[in-house]
């Protein structure tokens, strides 16, 4: 497959995967930034399953990274964790900034090693 398919891929992948996530932030309502938490830990969570799996014939390689990486990297939102994260800084307490962190960073964390788990 030429470099541009795999960039074409890449793309398709990110542009369903952002679609995804507005759909969620849409959905999930709250005053904490509980609908990043939930596509970072989602993303992560298919990320570790789709990187846990063993290689197969099935699929070209490349052609399946790209599309997956191209659609977690669309879907999941470091920058929105980021920004959110000093806005509950900033509105709230370091605190509640610092609960933002930890529970981001060990629910993905964790989610990384679920998705590993399941698909092995």
């Amino acid at each position: 497959m030429t470099a541009v398919a795999l960039h074409a891929l890449f793309a398709l992948g990110g542009g369903l995967g952002a679609v995804l996530r507005h759909w969620v932030a849409r959905r999930v309502t709250h005053d904490l930034p509980l609908a990043t938490l939930v596509v970072n830990v989602l993303g992560t969570l298919l990320l570790g399953i789709w990187l846990g799996q063993p290689a197969s014939g099935a699929a070209d390689p490349d052609q399946s990274r790209q599309l997956i990486l191209g659609f977690c990297g669309g879907f999941t939102t470091f920058s929105s964790f980021a920004y959110q994260t000093l806005d509950l800084h900033r509105a709230r307490s370091i605190a509640s900034a610092a609960a933002n962190i930890l529970a981001s960073v060990a629910l993905c964390a964790l989610a990384y090693l679920l998705g590993t788990s399941l698909s092995g």
